[in-house]
Protein backbone atom coordinates (compact mmCIF):
# COMPACT_ATOMS: atom_id res chain seq x y z
CA UNK A 1 0.00 0.00 0.00
CA UNK A 2 1.10 3.50 -1.04
CA UNK A 3 1.42 6.40 1.90
CA UNK A 4 1.56 9.99 1.48
CA UNK A 5 0.89 13.23 4.00
CA UNK A 6 0.68 15.97 2.07
CA UNK A 7 -0.30 19.12 4.22
CA UNK A 8 -1.55 22.67 4.51
CA UNK A 9 -0.43 25.37 7.24
CA UNK A 10 -1.92 28.65 8.25
CA UNK A 11 1.32 30.02 9.30
CA UNK A 12 4.84 31.04 8.47
CA UNK A 13 5.62 29.66 12.23
CA UNK A 14 4.29 26.31 10.43
CA UNK A 15 7.07 25.85 8.38
CA UNK A 16 8.88 24.37 11.25
CA UNK A 17 6.53 21.14 11.03
CA UNK A 18 7.23 20.40 7.37
CA UNK A 19 10.93 18.38 7.84
CA UNK A 20 9.46 16.77 10.77
CA UNK A 21 6.50 15.64 8.97
CA UNK A 22 8.60 14.37 5.95
CA UNK A 23 10.84 12.70 7.94
CA UNK A 24 7.68 11.02 9.95
CA UNK A 25 6.44 9.98 6.61
CA UNK A 26 9.57 8.25 5.73
CA UNK A 27 9.56 6.20 8.80
CA UNK A 28 6.15 5.25 8.05
CA UNK A 29 6.02 4.24 4.74
CA UNK A 30 8.37 1.20 5.07
CA UNK A 31 5.71 0.03 7.49
CA UNK A 32 2.33 0.96 5.04
CA UNK A 33 3.62 -0.56 2.14
CA UNK A 34 4.42 -4.11 4.14
CA UNK A 35 0.57 -3.81 4.45
CA UNK A 36 -1.62 -5.79 1.95
CA UNK A 37 -5.20 -5.07 1.57
CA UNK A 38 -7.92 -6.04 -1.58
CA UNK A 39 -9.66 -2.93 -1.03
CA UNK A 40 -7.19 -0.23 -0.34
CA UNK A 41 -4.34 0.89 -2.18
CA UNK A 42 -3.03 3.91 -0.99
CA UNK A 43 -3.49 5.61 2.73
CA UNK A 44 -3.16 9.43 2.44
CA UNK A 45 -3.58 11.30 5.93
CA UNK A 46 -3.63 15.23 4.84
CA UNK A 47 -2.37 17.58 7.51
CA UNK A 48 -4.02 20.50 7.78
CA UNK A 49 -2.20 22.77 10.66
CA UNK A 50 -3.42 25.61 12.18
CA UNK A 51 -1.58 28.99 12.73
CA UNK A 52 -1.35 32.63 13.31
CA UNK A 53 -3.07 32.84 9.62
CA UNK A 54 -6.29 30.93 10.84
CA UNK A 55 -7.92 27.40 11.44
CA UNK A 56 -9.00 24.65 9.33
CA UNK A 57 -11.79 23.97 11.58
CA UNK A 58 -12.46 21.37 14.62
CA UNK A 59 -8.95 19.44 15.80
CA UNK A 60 -8.20 16.05 14.69
CA UNK A 61 -9.05 13.03 12.65
CA UNK A 62 -12.52 13.50 9.97
CA UNK A 63 -13.58 12.69 6.55
CA UNK A 64 -12.03 9.28 6.46
CA UNK A 65 -13.01 7.86 3.18
CA UNK A 66 -12.41 5.14 0.98
CA UNK A 67 -13.07 4.96 -2.80
CA UNK A 68 -11.83 3.47 -5.62
CA UNK A 69 -8.88 2.00 -3.81
CA UNK A 70 -7.77 5.21 -2.07
CA UNK A 71 -7.90 5.95 1.81
CA UNK A 72 -8.09 8.75 2.75
CA UNK A 73 -8.13 11.42 5.73
CA UNK A 74 -8.04 14.97 6.97
CA UNK A 75 -5.91 15.51 10.43
CA UNK A 76 -6.55 18.63 11.63
CA UNK A 77 -4.05 19.89 14.49
CA UNK A 78 -4.88 22.62 16.28
CA UNK A 79 -2.23 25.73 16.91
CA UNK A 80 0.02 25.05 20.08
CA UNK A 81 1.63 28.26 19.71
CA UNK A 82 4.07 26.91 17.69
CA UNK A 83 7.04 29.54 18.09
CA UNK A 84 7.04 28.36 21.47
CA UNK A 85 7.66 25.16 21.04
CA UNK A 86 10.94 23.25 20.69
CA UNK A 87 11.25 20.48 17.65
CA UNK A 88 10.95 17.52 20.19
CA UNK A 89 7.75 18.69 21.59
CA UNK A 90 5.99 19.06 18.09
CA UNK A 91 7.88 15.95 16.66
CA UNK A 92 6.30 14.50 19.47
CA UNK A 93 2.74 16.06 19.12
CA UNK A 94 3.22 15.25 15.39
CA UNK A 95 4.10 11.95 15.70
CA UNK A 96 1.14 10.74 18.31
CA UNK A 97 -1.35 13.02 15.99
CA UNK A 98 -0.59 11.03 12.40
CA UNK A 99 -0.51 7.63 14.71
CA UNK A 100 -4.10 8.46 15.57
CA UNK A 101 -4.87 9.23 12.25
CA UNK A 102 -3.42 5.75 10.67
CA UNK A 103 -5.16 3.68 13.78
CA UNK A 104 -8.74 5.49 12.71
CA UNK A 105 -8.09 4.67 8.91
CA UNK A 106 -7.45 1.20 9.37
CA UNK A 107 -9.87 0.84 12.07
CA UNK A 108 -12.69 1.81 10.04
CA UNK A 109 -12.07 -0.23 7.11
CA UNK A 110 -10.94 -3.20 9.67
CA UNK A 111 -7.40 -3.54 7.88
CA UNK A 112 -4.86 -5.53 9.79
CA UNK A 113 -2.07 -3.58 10.73
CA UNK A 114 0.73 -4.55 13.71
CA UNK A 115 -0.07 -1.75 16.47
CA UNK A 116 3.78 -2.35 17.99
CA UNK A 117 5.34 -1.76 14.51
CA UNK A 118 2.84 1.64 13.79
CA UNK A 119 3.84 2.73 17.60
CA UNK A 120 7.64 2.59 16.46
CA UNK A 121 7.44 4.25 12.82
CA UNK A 122 5.52 6.87 14.84
CA UNK A 123 8.07 7.22 18.23
CA UNK A 124 8.99 10.97 17.64
CA UNK A 125 12.01 11.05 19.42
CA UNK A 126 13.57 9.33 16.03
CA UNK A 127 12.37 12.34 14.23
CA UNK A 128 14.63 14.67 15.86
CA UNK A 129 18.05 14.82 13.85
CA UNK A 130 21.03 16.36 16.06
CA UNK A 131 23.11 19.02 14.34
CA UNK A 132 26.21 17.52 13.61
CA UNK A 133 29.45 19.23 14.63
CA UNK A 134 31.36 20.90 12.78
CA UNK A 135 34.87 19.51 12.51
Amino acid sequence: MEFELPGQSRGPECGRIRPLAIRLRQRLEPLIQAISHTRVRKLTVILRIDGSLGSFGTSGVENIKLRKGDLWCDLVIADHNWAQLRDDQIALLLAAKVRDAVRNCFNKYSIPFDEAELSEATNGEQLIVEPQPQI
